[in-house]
């Protein structure tokens, strides 16, 4: 009985000891690397493409009605951009160019009326300029 009390006792000092020096202490990250830059140098940018994104202003409308008699088109464009009289546009379909017009008015709201001068067109076309 007093060889269990005292392995007992002996096992309980280890696992005490043991977790008692057991602990590590946390390591501190590196101080970042300085570079050494000469005042005399010139800087340049890395890379010397450069990329730009500009918005597309062109003014692009739908074919909203078609007269096949007499060869004129009523068409849709944002409200504020209509095209100016006398402009010559093309017609898309399936983004294929399948006619031109020409914009002869009268103007309402943001709807224009367009002379078919090639090919043909059919509701729901884009129209974009030339």
């Amino acid at each position: 009985m007093k060889f269990v009390r005292y392995f007992a006792v002996l096992l309980a000092v280890v696992s005490l000891t043991g977790c008692i020096f057991g602990k590590h202490k946390s390591r501190q990250p590196a101080p970042p690397s300085v570079v050494n830059v000469s005042p005399s140098a010139p800087i340049t940018p890395a890379t010397t493409n450069t990329f730009r994104v500009t918005p597309d202003e062109s003014v692009t409308g739908r074919v909203t009605s078609v007269n096949d008699n007499l060869r004129f088109v009523v068409l849709t464009f944002p409200i504020g951009q209509n095209p100016p009289l006398g402009s010559r546009m093309n017609v898309f379909r399936n983004g294929a160019i399948v006619g031109e017009i020409k914009v002869t008015g009268p103007e309402r709201d943001d709807n224009t009326v367009a002379d078919i001068v090639l090919g043909d067109a059919r509701k729901g076309d884009e129209v974009r300029p030339k």
